[in-house]
């Protein structure tokens, strides 16, 4: 099997492990394992699915489609099991923390500059966020380099399993629920996308917030641009991504230490996989032929 799956499955394995044997509350711990389940046999499908027909167009997307498609049942899965490690949300003692840092809530500070066309840039910010968790990958694939794509979703993807374990370690609410009441308003006034956005933000989870995956999928990603397409594309999404770690604050959906652990996990992912890049390398090489396995080079082999 291929190192993403492997990624996949290993992930899989403690999380399945953590809610079986948890001493928290797990709501509906049997879907929920039973989703991890059926999680690991999309990945065991894909897999075998890659290995028995490497030059088909089809084995070419499920290799970068399945870790995208994933996540839409693992993260609002959190949600039911959030606190199965520690058993209560850690927003007081993250807000002091914060306080005793920064000398202030860095939420607060940043309400006192709220505006409509601040805030309207702010919700796009967050929102480009799935540029870097949808559009390389997919733009590496049909530009005949899959082995590369796998390897930009490998770091990526490890960023967001730590993430979704740290959620479980230092489960928080987030400001919205914590600090409510010591915003100068009840929401942030926008236009368009502040509204888009709310109504998307109305189904995540809670406790999805400690490290912040938006900032944690964003660094890596940019991270990953810079080594895997051209440090011109760094250059280009870097002021992008500074906007993005900017706005999970300032749009009240994480605190400031969420933000400043997704870097950290994002500088560990990358640091990882930069060191085992040689061993990726050569389990990737050994499964795929780089020409035959994207959609363009099966076309070419076409009469």
């Amino acid at each position: 099997m291929r190192p993403l799956g492997r990624l996949t499955l290993g992930y899989l394995a403690v999380a399945a492990c953590l809610v079986a044997v948890g001493p928290g509350e797990v709501r509906g711990r049997a879907g929920v394992l039973l989703g991890f389940c059926g999680c690991a046999l999309l990945v065991v499908a894909c897999a075998e699915l890659a290995r028995r027909r490497p030059a088909s167009r089809l084995s070419a997307f499920a290799v970068v489609g399945c870790p995208l498609v994933l996540p839409l049942f693992l993260y609002p899965a959190v949600d039911r099991y959030a606190l199965v490690l520690r058993g209560r949300f850690l927003d007081d003692e993250v807000n002091a923390w914060e306080v005793r840092v920064f000398g202030a809530h860095p939420n607060l500070v940043l309400d006192e500059l709220a505006s409509p066309p601040l805030t309207e840039f702010m919700m796009v910010s967050y929102f480009s966020f799935y540029l870097f968790a949808l559009l390389p990958p997919l733009w590496l694939v049909f530009r005949d380099r899959t082995d590369d794509a796998e390897r930009y979703l490998f770091v990526q993807m490890l960023a967001v399993y730590l993430c979704y374990l740290g959620f479980l370690l230092v489960p928080l609410r987030g400001p919205v629920a914590a600090l409510d009441d010591a915003f100068g308003s009840s929401s942030l006034t926008g236009y368009v996308m502040t509204g888009v956005q709310a109504r998307i933000m109305a189904h995540d989870p809670a406790g999805a917030c400690f490290p912040s995956a938006h900032v944690a999928t964003a660094w890596t990603g940019l991270l990953a641009m810079r080594r895997i397409i051209s440090v011109k594309a760094f250059r280009i999404f870097l002021p992008l991504v500074l906007c993005i770690s900017v706005s999970v604050v300032y749009n009240r959906y994480h605190y400031l230490s969420d933000a400043l652990a997704g870097i950290t996990v994002a500088l560990f992912a990358t640091v990882s996989t930069t060191t085992f890049s040689p061993w990726l390398a050569s389990r990737m090489s050994r499964t795929v032929t780089r020409h035959r396995s994207s959609p363009r080079g099966y076309l070419r082999k076409m009469p």
